[in-house]
């Protein structure tokens, strides 16, 4: 980060500290719209300025505006993950929902933090995203239920390591179904597959 931009933030630091909640509000509010008319053509370096600045916001933000932040930047494809992975953690389910749930930005750190001490509703959430990286499915499929097993297993964009599918093959006691669904995978490490097959053939 550049001398100029690390001044800035330090100056920004100063004034939030400073400024009323009203203030705080609307200039997050222009901030949010500042980035979003100008997100898909920003450099990495600038947005990672963006998201500094943001981030700084966020933590000094009330319920109301954090609800209208989560969602303004879910749906960003180039969205500010540092800001996002912030959202992400908050308590209230009504400002990590729509983050969990539907930003592309969102990384798989995040969300293996999130998952490793999430409530079974948030675990599903995270399961029921349309890609999901290994160090996340490893942690889901460790906390999670059958349901989610399922949604993971069936989800092509969802990359499950060696060990996540050794996981699921040593507790499969017996379940067909779910043998099955594994199976199909191209992805399945040989040498799990005659384990699998032991348990579609019923021995």
């Amino acid at each position: 980060m550049t001398p100029a931009a690390q001044s800035l933030l330090k100056d920004l630091e100063s004034t939030l500290a400073r400024a009323p909640d009203p203030w705080r509000r609307d200039a997050l509010r222009r901030m949010i719209n500042l980035f979003l008319s100008n997100a898909e053509v920003c450099t990495s370096d600038q947005t990672d300025v963006f998201d500094e600045v943001l981030f700084r916001m966020i933590k000094k933000s009330d319920r109301k505006a954090l609800v209208e932040v989560a969602m303004s930047l879910a749906p960003v494809q180039k969205g500010p993950p540092k800001s996002l992975g912030s959202l992400a953690r908050h308590n209230d389910s009504t400002i990590s929902g729509p983050v969990i749930a539907l930003s592309p930005s969102l990384r798989d750190k995040d969300l293996a933090d999130i998952a490793e001490k999430a409530e079974p509703k948030m675990l599903l959430a995270i399961a029921c995203r349309p890609r999901l990286g290994e160090i996340v499915t490893d942690v889901l499929l460790r906390r999670g239920d059958r349901d989610i097993k399922r949604r993971i297993i069936a989800n092509k964009n969802a990359k499950m390591s060696e060990a996540g599918f050794a996981r699921l093959v040593i507790n499969l006691n017996g379940d067909k179904e779910l043998a099955a669904m594994i199976a199909a995978r191209a992805d399945v490490p040989p040498e799990l597959r005659p384990w699998l097959d032991k348990t579609l053939k019923g021995k």
